[in-house]
């Protein structure tokens, strides 16, 4: 299923935390600078950014037309003025990054609300599957998944990426805010999609994460 029309076909995730006394100011100041110079990119498509406040963790996601757009990007945007000064900010040991190819054709949209409504709250979700898992069969599953969670009331999107060559998966899940993302799980934990994804996924891989989606 399509999600949009945007020529987005691969992401750059960012996760990281920052340095002790660097402020939310003067870090989103930062973030808001280094856009100018992403923008000028060949494939830059787009742009988010995240914030997990009860883990204090920023999640920077950047959409591009391909993995070669923003390999590239990712290796010569050191050398550009502005990035010194983002790179500042963070601490080198709370800080990863991942390119992966966007799955759009397994993710979805709201069949409720308009894919540009407002969300207050973001699920992150991190993991491999299970030694020896069929990625068929996986996929038939995020596609039986995708239907469930489009009829949700406080349901807005699922992106889903991946990376081929570790076997690494990504979802960002859009609500309406937290309340709907707890009412949305406490509907499907019991249902078949959910528990056909749980027999395929490594738990211990698994990382959720719920943040806010930050103005910059």
């Amino acid at each position: 299923m399509r999600i949009s029309n945007s020529t987005a076909a691969a992401a750059e995730f960012v996760s990281c935390r920052l340095k002790a006394g660097v402020d939310r100011v003067d870090f989103l100041r930062h973030v808001h600078a280094s856009q100018a110079s992403l923008k000028q990119y060949p494939g830059y498509v787009s742009r988010e950014l995240y914030h997990d406040v009860h883990q204090d963790t920023w999640f920077d996601l950047v959409r591009w037309s391909d993995l070669q757009a923003a390999e590239h990007a990712a290796e010569t945007f050191m050398d550009h003025p502005h990035a010194a000064g983002l790179i500042g900010c963070l601490d080198p040991a709370g800080l990863a990054m991942h390119h992966y190819n966007w799955r759009e054709e397994l993710g979805a949209v709201s069949a409720r609300n308009p894919i540009d409504t407002p969300s207050g709250c973001v699920e992150l979700l991190q993991y491999r599957l299970l030694a020896g898992a069929s990625l068929p069969n996986y996929e038939d599953v995020l596609r039986e998944m995708s239907e469930t969670l489009r009829t949700h009331a406080g349901f807005i999107r699922r992106e889903v990426y991946y990376i081929a060559k570790t076997g690494q998966w990504l979802e960002t899940i859009f609500y309406r805010d937290r309340a709907s993302a707890d009412a949305m799980f406490a509907e499907i934990k019991d249902a078949p999609c959910m528990k056909a994804c749980m027999e395929l996924l490594d738990e211990t891989t698994l990382t959720m994460t719920f943040a806010v989606p930050v103005e910059f």
